[in-house]
Formats: structure tokens, C-alpha cells, sequence
């Protein structure tokens, strides 16, 4: 029209028609890359998907296995940990916590772990769980490469993996008590009536009659183990009684000193609480006590100013009480730590390796945990930690 009317050239038409057909050709061409983008684009959602659906589904699997696992970043804080673990370490372990605000311990044994050039999956340490009844030890793994490095920790509960093997060791020790309960139950008995008699004489002594007193206490002590051996091996019922735990260390302390041929003060007792309670059989106790406090003096007082603790009290975490045996003696050498409360496990010559054995399985039966941890400044430490007190059962 414009070029009918004069106002426009042919030379016009032609450029319209160049560019039409540019834009045409264009168009063409644009159109198959336009699909291949949408497809690309819908690939790429669906992709999108598929990973999150599998990181869901892995988050399932990991937050439902029954194994306790934790994966900490390079600045030690919690990316990913599961329930089995939170009931180890506690409600406030959460991805993006700190981990050594959650568990210094732990955070110290991954330390050490980093520091060693990690040839093997753990340090050997252990950790208590939050509940203070089970001793935990974790194995690490890197993940990827470089220094530091993220870490996937597994924490193999120790107590329930001992629980598995106990029915092994239980017979042997079923064996054991069977044929020298006979062997030694006659001479203690013959040996017991004779210090009675003894103590009956006239004209006797006031310090004979006392070391007369002293051998029927300890007769009738071995005669207490060997009966508590045979019912460790029976698995037969504990008779618990629910007892101020601060009156019975006095008697405690008293009773050893006296009878073990200490001094005074030598063996202290240290009672922040005196109205604590724990549910426990108090026989098992004096047997448990009895063994480590002898460990303790054997080991670690040399000279009559040289002190035995016994300190009581409740787990900050879980509150459940507690009674610790505590020495400066040499400790126990880290690389058979984990193995003292084995039986027939010793470093003396001389020893038996039944004491902490014993003293473990009968803290067990009462639903008590016994473990050792060195002590701050030196020496040892063995603490029982008794069955929470608002779970207590009617016995």
C-alpha cells in the first residue's frame, strides 16, 4: 500500500521480506533447542526429586538403624546423627550442635584420633552414655580426603556387646565355683571354729582375743565370696534393699580399717549427700567395695599419709548416684585398660584376675554399672553408678 501511494521504495519490500524470512528461519531453527531445553529443564526436576526422595530415604535408614552413628564436619560440629545415638550422647546432640559442647569426651578421643595419623578406627578410650549405665567406645572413618576432614564415628555400645558373652563366661565361672567350693569352704569352716574357740580361752589377751575377732570376720568374708561366686554363676535372684548409701560407707570405712589393719584416715570418705538412697544388695556392695578399696591400698599407699577416697553423689546427666573408689597410685597402663575386668585378666604374678570380674558381675546383677577411668592428676578411679533411683522395682 505504501508503495502504491508513493510513499515507499520496492527496495523497502525487499528488506521486510529478508528479515521475515530471517526471523522464520530463525524460529526453525530455535525450536528443536527449545524442546531439548524444556526436556533438559524437566530431567533436571526430575533429578532434583530423585535426590531428595534418596536423601530422605537414606536419612530413614540412618535415623532407624539400630547401630549409633555420627557424621561431624572438619570444625567438629554434627551434621547428621541418628536416634540410636542420641540416647547415647543426649537430646541435645543435634545436627549443626558442637560436638564438644554435646560430649567432651568424645570430642577429646577424636582429637587424639586426628592427631595420630589415624591408622586404625579408634584410640582405644572409652565414654560413658549419657544415662551413666553404659560404656560406649567409638570407631572413626574419614570421609574424603584432606586434614582436617569430615568423620563418620560409630559408637559400639560395650555393655550390650558384653551382655552377649557373659552366658560363655558365666559357665566357666559355674565351673570354677563348683569345684572349689568344696576345696575351700571345709578348711574356712575348720579355721573359723577354731578362732572361736581360740576366743574363748581364758585368760586370753586383750590383743590376741582382737586378732581372734579379726580371723572369724575374714573367714566368714571368704565364706560371703564364695557364696556370691556360686550365685553369680546360678544367676540366682539378688535380695536388694533400698538403704542410705551415706550410712553405709561410715560402716563401711570403719569395718575396713579396723578388720584390714589400716590406719585411721587412711581410708576417707567424702559425703556431699547424707540422705543419697540407692536400691542395691548390701553384701554384693561390701564385696564390690571391699575389692577395689584392697586394690587401691595394694597399689597406691606406700606411706601413712597416703590416702584412699571414697566420694558419693549423682550423675550430672542423668542423676542416677553414684560411689567412687579413688587413689594416687600409678593408674592402669592404657593398653590393658579395656581388658581388667576380664577373668582370670592379671598384671600381677600372684593375682587371680576373678576381683574386678566379680566385682563387675555383681554390680550387674544389681543393675549397676562398675567402670574405671584414670584420674585427673594421677591415679585411678572406679565408679559405680546404681540403677536410677525413680525406676527403682519392687523386690
Amino acid at each position: 500500500m505504501l508503495s502504491l501511494s508513493g510513499v515507499s521504495d520496492a527496495s523497502d519490500l525487499t528488506q521486510a521480506g529478508l528479515l521475515g524470512g530471517v526471523i522464520l528461519i530463525a524460529a526453525l531453527v530455535v525450536a528443536p533447542l527449545a524442546g531439548r531445553l524444556r526436556e533438559s529443564e524437566a530431567l533436571v526436576r526430575q533429578r532434583d526429586l530423585d535426590l531428595a526422595n534418596l536423601a530422605e530415604l537414606s536419612q530413614y535408614i540412618v535415623e532407624r538403624l539400630r547401630e549409633s552413628l555420627v557424621v561431624v564436619d572438619e570444625q567438629d560440629r554434627i551434621r547428621l546423627i541418628n536416634e540410636s545415638a542420641r540416647q547415647i550422647l543426649g537430646a541435645e546432640a543435634k545436627a549443626n550442635a558442637l560436638l564438644g559442647e554435646v560430649s567432651p569426651r568424645l570430642l577429646y578421643l577424636l582429637t587424639m584420633w586426628r592427631q595420630n595419623a589415624p591408622a586404625t578406627d579408634t584410640v582405644g578410650g572409652n565414654l560413658l552414655a549419657v544415662d551413666g549405665l553404659r560404656e560406649v567406645r567409638p570407631h572413626f572413618a574419614p570421609l574424603g580426603q584432606g586434614f582436617p576432614l569430615p568423620v563418620l564415628i560409630f559408637l559400639e555400645d560395650l555393655t550390650a556387646l558384653d551382655d552377649r558373652i557373659h552366658q560363655s563366661r558365666l559357665a566357666a565361672l559355674g565351673r570354677l565355683s563348683a569345684s572349689i567350693a568344696h576345696e575351700i569352704r571345709n578348711p574356712v569352716g575348720a579355721i573359723s571354729h577354731a578362732a572361736q574357740l581360740l576366743r574363748e580361752e581364758s585368760g586370753l589377751s586383750e590383743s590376741s582375743r582382737r586378732m581372734a575377732d579379726i580371723i572369724r570376720a575374714n573367714t566368714e568374708r571368704v565364706s560371703t565370696i564364695i557364696g556370691n561366686v556360686q550365685q553369680l554363676a546360678r544367676r540366682e535372684t539378688t535380695r536388694p534393699e533400698r538403704m542410705p548409701l551415706a550410712e553405709w560407707v561410715g560402716d563401711f570405712v570403719q569395718e575396713f580399717t579396723s578388720t584390714g589393719g589400716h590406719e585411721a584416715g587412711q581410708l576417707k570418705a567424702e559425703i556431699p549427700d547424707p540422705d543419697l538412697e540407692v536400691r542395691v544388695d548390701p553384701s554384693h556392695l561390701r564385696q564390690i567395695l571391699w575389692n577395689l578399696c584392697e586394690n587401691a591400698f595394694r597399689y597406691s599407699v606406700k606411706a601413712p599419709d597416703d590416702r584412699v577416697e571414697l566420694r558419693i553423689g549423682r550423675l550430672a546427666g542423668s542423676n542416677r548416684p553414684y560411689l567412687e573408689v579413688l587413689d594416687r597410685g600409678p593408674g592402669i597402663d592404657a593398653t590393658i585398660s579395656d581388658r581388667i575386668f576380664e577373668p582370670f585378666f592379671t598384671s600381677r604374678a600372684s593375682g587371680t584376675g576373678l576381683g574386678l570380674f566379680i566385682a563387675r558381675e555383681l554390680a550387674q546383677c544389681n543393675r549397676a554399672l562398675l567402670v574405671y577411668e584414670p584420674r585427673s592428676g594421677g591415679g585411678s578411679t572406679f565408679r559405680i553408678v546404681f540403677a536410677d533411683p525413680q525406676r527403682w522395682e519392687q523386690g
